[in-house]
């Protein structure tokens, strides 16, 4: 008996999934100029903060880094080397299971430009970005219209 393939929206994001070994991470014991330092050179707005145990525990952006700056009575670049990103991480951030269904992962980055991939025990295993799957969904649509342009095409040949 044939499997029937699944729909785009029904598969597992595993195969998109980006390996932590790729990803760019900071430790929350790091000092917010050298993670400062690591989002400007590597030009993200925000990365994973991953403890020693390989553990999500946030993301840290640029704006969570000036936010927390201009929180303080006086706004000096010189004190981001006495702060850490546990004092200025997004700890309200979420991941998802690598087994999690694309619709799902979809609904969950309409806002965002990644989202932390874990496993049960909240282990870090990578990131699933906005832009992969938006070019999933591309490509999907260009192969669904491309399908019916040929059956068209089939259609009015055996007329």
């Amino acid at each position: 008996m044939e499997k029937e393939q699944l729909s785009l929206f029904d598969r597992e994001i595993s195969p998109l999934i980006v390996p932590r070994e790729k990803v760019v991470t900071v430790h929350p014991d790091w000092t917010l100029e050298r993670a400062l330092l690591v989002l400007t050179r590597r030009g993200y707005a925000s990365v994973p903060v991953i403890d020693d145990d390989g553990k999500v525990e946030g993301v840290i952006s640029k704006t969570d880094i000036l936010d927390l700056m201009l929180n303080r009575s006086h706004f000096r670049l010189d004190r981001l080397a006495n702060l850490y990103v546990r004092d200025a991480m997004n700890q309200n951030h979420s991941g998802i299971l690598p087994n999690s269904i694309f619709s799902f992962a979809f609904d969950v980055l309409l806002d965002r430009p990644y989202i932390p991939v874990i496993d049960l025990d909240n282990r870090f295993i990578g990131i699933l970005t906005r832009r992969v799957l938006m070019e999933k969904v591309t490509e999907f649509f260009q192969q669904e219209f491309f399908k019916s342009v040929w059956e068209g095409q089939e259609g009015a040949q055996k007329v």
